[in-house]
């Protein structure tokens, strides 16, 4: 029968993950810092020139928008967009013929977004507030589906990638994301760590479990690309200590960075770092980018139900 403990486990981690994401949407957010991030994630500086500063709040680990070459006229779908950053980008480069449209599950985020979106009268920008495995989007609405250090965290990852897939177009759907990909299993303490899920270690996948995800609801030509980033550096304001806000002294991730409290502002008692505190997280996982695609075939049988 279903273990109504573990339940109630997986519950807290979505309750605290959630929180979590929603509190960063509403906090004052250190522009430089989060730009100097977002810098050593692989962006340029014309890039972010291209970005409402408040929508960069330091969360990625990596550039999707470059690495799927995101092009003048086509439908960009932002998944776990945040306030926006990877989705003005791309709406800057699809122009007035494209959209960007970004899916977040916190209404904190959305909000922001959309403010942002009217204070800066990005008319092909939309964001929803909407799960990624069940998106309120037609089938074959876009060309291209990209994320930032978000799938990791997402509790069941194939069912999301089939809904991912759905909306891609069939002859030309293209998967490109950001994410964290575990090098060796994570020890046993480490996976069940809420700070190490909310900072995007506690539900990360090796690379073959990712391709398998993938190619289960469809995908072809799954690659994944370390991107050689450290993740314990990549994350370290200039001249600060490793102590964060309200958690602690944990170690940055992706998705905690210094700058930023690992579990928001309340400083829940269940934010405990001293686990996560352990271990140096580039023995355990990498920052990659992760390429698919959704191929006309007749002889793949998820063409003909998608």
């Amino acid at each position: 029968g279903i273990n109504a403990e573990y339940m109630g486990f997986q519950m807290e981690k979505e309750d605290i993950v959630k929180k979590h994401y929603s509190e960063v949407a509403v906090q004052e957010t250190d522009v430089e810092v989060a730009q100097k991030i977002a810098l050593k994630s692989g962006y340029t500086q014309e890039e972010l020139d291209l970005i409402p500063p408040e929508a960069s709040l330091g969360l990625g680990c990596g550039n999707s928008v470059a690495a799927a070459d995101v092009k003048t006229g086509e439908f960009v779908l932002d998944l776990g967009c945040g306030a926006g950053m990877d989705l003005f980008l791309s709406g800057a480069k699809v122009g007035p013929t494209g959209k960007a449209v970004g899916v977040d599950f916190s209404a904190e985020m959305v909000k922001k977004g959309t403010a942002l979106a009217k204070k800066y009268k990005r008319d092909n920008v939309e964001f929803y507030h909407s799960q990624i495995d069940l998106m309120p989007f037609p089938k074959e609405a876009f060309d291209v589906a990209i994320s930032n250090c978000v799938l990791n965290l997402v509790p069941d990852k194939q069912k999301a990638f089939a809904d991912i897939f759905r909306v891609l177009k069939k002859d030309s759907g293209r998967f490109v994301v950001s994410d964290i990909v575990l090098k060796k299993p994570l020890p046993e303490e480490l996976k069940k760590d809420l700070a190490a899920v909310v900072g995007c270690i506690g539900r990360a996948i090796d690379a073959e479990h990712y391709k398998k995800n993938l190619e289960a609801v469809g995908f072809t030509d799954v690659t994944v690309e370390d991107k050689k980033r450290d993740l314990m550096n990549l994350y370290y304001k200039p001249g600060f200590t490793s102590k964060m806000p309200c958690c602690g002294t944990a170690k940055p991730s992706c998705c905690a960075p210094s700058t930023m409290p690992c579990c928001g502002t309340s400083g829940t008692a269940k934010c405990d770092t001293s686990v996560l505190d352990k271990y140096d997280l580039n023995e355990y996982a990498m920052s990659c980018i992760i390429k698919a695609r959704k191929k006309q075939s007749i002889l793949n049988p998820y063409f003909w139900k998608s």
